[in-house]
């Protein structure tokens, strides 16, 4: 034990400035612990108000005649025509799906509405999308892409404040378009 009273009160003050440094670094990892609990409860939450969100769209059990809603979506305030090409997630040569597309929306740039429902079969021993009907505004169009990739088409001569809305529904042997999975390209051509 020290006499000296200095080094006494020295010795006393680094012993609790280490004790303050110990609580100071427990607290610490207690709150990184409840703030990294928290941060997976946040993103289970995240995953179930986003499966809510997909759980909303379909109308139906997932099964033949269900439909999604918005499965894809476009707007844009451009002047001038364009093709709008729907990629769909069927290759000419490897898949065999039926398809049932039905776009919507307002072509405000030409004061008309856009309404056209699209079916066809994306064949692979055809090599092409077959059985194709198409009704509507918009000369719809299915067609098989030069990447093999089947492509739904719609033409817009004025697409001023365009926009359109995408629902599938699932038929015969086709599966149940998502959102997510039709990508949609503007472009001047008409095929690509």
């Amino acid at each position: 034990m020290n006499t000296d009273p200095i080094l006494a009160a020295l010795e006393q003050s680094t012993q609790a400035s280490i004790d303050q440094t110990r609580v100071a670094q427990a607290l610490a990892e207690e709150v990184a612990g409840k703030i990294q609990s928290i941060d997976q409860r946040i993103a289970v939450k995240e995953q179930d108000v986003e499966q809510a969100i997909s759980d909303l769209m379909v109308l139906g059990d997932g099964g033949r005649g269900s439909t999604v809603i918005n499965a894809a979506n476009f707007f844009t305030t451009e002047h001038g025509s364009c093709y709008l090409h729907f990629k769909l997630p069927l290759k000419a040569d490897e898949d065999h799906e039926m398809i049932h597309l039905r776009v919507r929306g307002y072509a405000y740039g030409e004061a008309k509405i856009v309404d056209a429902t699209l079916v066809g079969y994306c064949y692979k021993p055809s090599d092409n999308v077959i059985n194709v009907e198409t009704q509507g505004s918009h000369q719809p169009a299915l067609y098989k892409g030069s990447d093999q990739m089947i492509y739904a088409r719609l033409f817009f001569p004025n697409n001023y404040f365009l926009t359109v809305t995408i629902d599938t529904t699932r038929v015969g042997n086709g599966r149940l378009f998502k959102r997510g999975d039709i990508e949609i390209i503007k472009s001047s051509s008409s095929t690509l």
